[in-house]
């Protein structure tokens, strides 16, 4: 699995998942990171307080 993690938001996405509801489209590109490291992904969690993002955990419809 791979992960988007926005620094400036302290946020984790599901790269697969991530769009608009997101909300990291105000995030400067030199904030943003991929990554599939699992244990970076921890470290960031539980050490820097980052926080999964709820809106992409699973695929996102389109509103018309």
């Amino acid at each position: 699995m791979y992960y988007f993690v926005d620094h400036k938001k302290k946020k984790i996405h599901q790269r697969q998942f991530a769009g608009d509801r997101c909300g990291f489209v105000e995030t400067p590109v030199e904030k943003r990171e991929f990554t599939d490291r699992v244990d970076y992904i921890e470290q960031l969690e539980e050490e820097d307080s980052y926080e999964f993002c709820p809106y992409c955990q699973t695929a996102q419809t389109i509103s018309s």
